[in-house]
């Protein structure tokens, strides 16, 4: 479910409510800063430091041109309606917060006016590859962005696959995204182009208008991550994204929302390369529990359009309508090859569309212009047979989580004796990049990572 707003045409002049407002309670268990303020509405072009104990208010679009834009542990930022924050292919940011400091990104509505939608959200746009004819693309969620160079991401004929967009370190996104039109959105988070030397890390989006999490092609890497009732989908990727996750949470609500994941490749060149094959470990994404057949369509996740993925420990739970599809020719044909690029493996699911005994088999038909089925089902996967076969360690099973589906304070913990934390139900990561101890199904083992630097606030 996504919204249009028109104001965005002419910028509001909000009244800026005082951070001294939003005092320390559980919805921010973090002390606020002071409410020293500032507005921000002009773009940055050299090395900027946006200080502890300060409160800045984005204007409007504010375009990162040159520079590091360096933010401190507690600073405090501010969306108008109408605004956004984009870190542009020639820029970096530096926004390290701490467990104790988080950096937050929020509404600039008083405290119980903020809502899904206030604000534009966070774009980190960089040099690397992306799988549209030419390399480089414009980013969505901007009018007019083929003429303006500062909404283009993607290296072109030489794209650096380790460009670095920066670190955002323990980082709270909170009431942002919008929609300009049909397939032209902001996301809370968008990451588009960006290389494996950008550190994302400890970073939650909640309540956000379209996507939490979206990537456009590139290979950055996402670790501690937490989306929390997004109204479309928890983590989108697209045009060759193939970078490593781990330590992921989705939770949806009952009103809103549509795919924890949602996967494509190239939507108008299924077989366009690099593919989107990221690899992700230690994930849980857990749905509303709401009765099927509701609109929007609530599931656990859905391949498309040639995309892929490598999913290892992975809970899927309480989805109403069903837990994975693999959907279309060029996604499938990434399951059936001899080394696949689509696979779920030690994955528990668990009650979606109420089956505490098997997942949904999820046709997808093809139909001629009078609508008359002409094709059952073109992908030819039976999910419910594909993905529970032997040999994947995958099963319908009870995850036991603590309180997963409470939406003001959530406790995503697998409870003392489920079988999430018996090792025998999960592989060992890799190494690298990911944290080979994490011998577990799902986001968390014995450890709550989400602990003191997350909020659920409703408004």
């Amino acid at each position: 479910m996504k919204r249009l707003f028109a104001s965005l045409l002419t910028l509001s002049a909000l009244a800026f409510t005082p951070a001294c407002g939003d005092d320390n309670t559980p919805d921010n268990p973090n002390p606020p800063p002071t409410d020293t303020t500032e507005d921000v509405s002009s773009n940055i072009t050299q090395d900027t430091t946006w200080k502890a104990g300060f409160t800045y208010t984005l204007k409007n679009y504010i375009f990162v041109e040159s520079g590091t834009l360096t933010i401190e542990p507690g600073a405090r930022i501010l969306g108008d309606q109408g605004s956004a924050l984009v870190i542009t292919r020639n820029a970096r940011i530096h926004a390290v917060g701490t467990a104790a400091a988080p950096i937050v990104f929020t509404s600039s509505r008083p405290v119980g006016s903020r809502a899904s939608g206030d604000w534009g959200g966070v774009v980190l746009l960089g040099k690397g590859h992306v799988n549209v004819a030419g390399g480089e693309n414009a980013v969505e969620g901007f009018f007019a962005s083929e003429s303006n160079p500062l909404t283009r991401y993607g290296g072109g004929a030489t794209p650096d696959a380790s460009h670095n967009c920066g670190s955002l370190n323990y980082v709270r996104i909170e009431f942002a995204g919008f929609e300009l039109s049909e397939d032209n959105e902001l996301n809370g988070l968008t990451v588009a182009g960006c290389g494996s030397d950008t550190d994302l890390d400890y970073i939650q989006v909640h309540l956000g208008a379209d996507d939490g999490i979206e990537f456009f092609g590139g290979s950055a890497n996402l670790s501690h991550a937490v989306v929390t009732q997004a109204d479309d989908d928890s983590l989108d990727y697209d045009l060759g994204y193939n970078g490593k996750i781990q330590f992921f949470i989705a939770q949806q609500n009952a009103v809103v929302g549509n795919y924890g994941i949602e996967a494509s490749g190239n939507r108008n060149q299924n077989a366009a390369t690099p593919r989107s094959t990221p690899e992700i470990w230690n994930a849980t994404f857990i749905g509303s529990g709401r009765p099927a057949g509701t609109s929007p369509v609530q599931s656990g996740m859905v391949f498309n359009t040639g995309a892929g993925g490598k999913l290892n420990n992975i809970i899927v739970a309480h989805f109403a309508d069903f837990a994975i599809d693999v959907s279309g020719t060029a996604s499938a044909a990434l399951w059936n090859q001899a080394t696949p690029e689509l696979y779920l493996r030690n994955t528990f699911f668990w009650s979606n569309r109420g089956d505490t005994s098997s997942i949904q088999f999820v046709p997808n038909p093809s139909v001629d212009s009078s609508g008359n089925i002409t094709n059952p089902d073109v992908s030819n996967f039976n999910e419910q047979e594909r993905v529970l076969a032997s040999g994947l360690n995958n099963r319908v099973l009870d995850p036991q989580l603590t309180d997963a589906r409470n939406l003001t304070a959530p406790n995503f913990m697998p409870a003392a004796g489920s079988p999430a934390l018996n090792p025998d139900n999960a592989a060992s990561p890799p190494g690298g990049f990911f944290d080979p101890s994490a011998r577990f199904v799902g986001a968390l083992g014995t450890e709550n990572w989400l602990a003191g630097w997350t909020a659920f606030p409703e408004n």
